[in-house]
């Protein structure tokens, strides 16, 4: 008996003008987004391989003029582009890419991108986008009259007075509905990962199809919230038209009104010093480590014949404010999404955005590889400090330590390389068992609705 209505209702919607229209839809901007990507990508790796280069050009020629250039002048760290941005782009082009590091101070984040600043953002035509917004739409389509339609028709009783079980039937229709929309997401996801592979822009490697087929998972989990949604709203209402009408509400506020104000939420829960309040602390921290270890003729920053400890203070007392300051600006982002998370479509960005290791997940983790980049600069410099790093150095020896050459080899290297699926996964599971807990809630409400509906 199940086998039937899950038929019937995966042909009724294979043969109606809303499937077709949603598999079109979904086609086509699935198609548009791996062409825009590729060319998107292309760009990003170009310049992120100029500046890696350019930044060991830089490296070698600090190296020939010794120890101090090379752990006290600026260097430019940059973060790696994503090969997955296609699932879920993150606003990465948004969000900071690059530090201006050196042993003892760390300072950005800075935006350095090829791009035109007037231009409107857009959102990208990622997977986010076409199945968050667009299969959730078309969720509510097909099945708001799933109940209260067939009641207004008369089959509902029909189908009941066979000693049908309403269980049965309410789970039928739930699968049914399901694989109808899984049908557009597996073949636009197909397409999509095909043009993109074929172009040679997604590495054929084994950690990157793990996370592939994640998502894939987390988006049928992320559809089935909004299938067992629009059986709960057609549960609960006697004409299609009033199911339709609630739908289109739910819609708007999970699709578009709570995830946009989040963030609003956020700012003002969570509020953030200004810059010059931060600048201050940092400041009063400095003159309080130069007024402990005599300010002598130096200043903040480290110069040859300084002690090294005394600047290596000076630095872990002002990067430990801005660090401070920074870990800020990302638990607000985090509080942010913590209560965006009322909604499925928040959950699902956030998710993929988890799984696939870019957006904020991404920035969070460039900025902590920054600081222990910028430590083991710093440990660095005293494995190769040839004097005592707590005495002042007379003249001949600060001249010794600018003529010291390092070999490139010696120099630690920044290096973004990208997290495993084990670890994308955990980022991952709290939002997993959200939708999850989701579907359970909604399925639950519609077979408690179902079985009080008078037909």
């Amino acid at each position: 008996m199940l086998r039937e209505i899950i038929w019937r209702e995966l042909l009724d919607h294979l043969q109606s003008l809303r499937f077709a229209l949603t598999l079109v839809l979904v086609i086509v901007l699935m198609l548009t987004g791996s062409v825009l990507y590729i060319h998107d990508y292309r760009q990003q790796v170009a310049d992120y391989s100029e500046n890696v280069s350019e930044n060991l050009r830089l490296l070698e020629d600090k190296a020939k003029r010794g120890l101090h250039s090379v752990v006290s002048r600026y260097l430019l760290i940059y973060r790696a582009p994503s090969p997955l941005g296609f699932i879920a782009e993150g606003h990465e082009k948004d969000l900071p890419n690059a530090f201006s590091v050196d042993a003892f101070e760390l300072v950005g984040p800075q935006t350095i991108l090829r791009r035109n600043y007037t231009l409107q953002k857009f959102d990208a035509l990622d997977w986010v986008f076409t199945v968050g917004v667009i299969l959730s739409f078309a969720a509510f389509a097909m099945n708001y009259d799933s109940i209260s339609g067939e009641a207004e028709k008369g089959t509902l009783r029909l189908c009941l007075s066979n000693s049908l079980p309403r269980a049965t039937l309410l789970f039928g229709k739930y699968i049914g509905t399901l694989i109808s929309l899984s049908i557009p997401l597996i073949m636009g996801i197909c397409l999509n990962t095909l043009i993109i592979s074929l172009f040679g822009v997604l590495p054929f490697e084994p950690t990157y199809w793990l996370q592939i087929g994640g998502v894939v998972l987390f988006s049928v989990l992320y559809i089935s919230v909004f299938a067992t949604l629009g059986l709960f709203i057609s549960c609960l209402t006697r004409t299609s038209s009033v199911s339709l009408v609630l739908l289109l509400l739910v819609w708007v506020c999970f699709a578009v009104f709570i995830p946009r104000t989040g963030g609003l939420l956020a700012s003002r829960l969570a509020e953030l010093p200004d810059e010059k309040t931060v600048t201050r602390e940092a400041n009063h921290a400095t003159h309080e480590i130069l007024n402990r270890y005599g300010r002598g003729r130096f200043s903040a920053r480290w110069s040859p014949g300084e002690p090294l400890t005394r600047a290596a203070s000076i630095a872990d007392a002002k990067q430990a404010i801005y660090n401070k300051y920074r870990h800020q600006q990302l638990h607000q982002v985090k509080l942010a999404q913590n209560i965006s998370r009322i909604s499925p479509t928040a959950i699902y960005q956030i998710g993929c955005e988890a799984l696939v290791g870019t957006g904020i997940k991404h920035y969070e983790r460039f900025f902590k590889k920054a600081i222990e980049y910028r430590r083991s600069l710093l440990q660095f410099t005293y494995e190769e400090y040839p004097f005592n790093p707590n005495l002042f150095l007379k003249d001949a020896d600060r001249q010794q330590l600018r003529e010291t050459q390092i070999t490139l080899a010696k120099i630690p290297k920044f290096d973004d390389t990208p997290t495993g699926f084990s670890t994308t996964f955990a980022e991952a599971s709290l939002d997993i068992l959200l939708l999850f807990l989701f579907n359970l809630v909604f399925f639950t409400g519609a077979f408690l609705a179902f079985t009080r509906y008078d037909v």
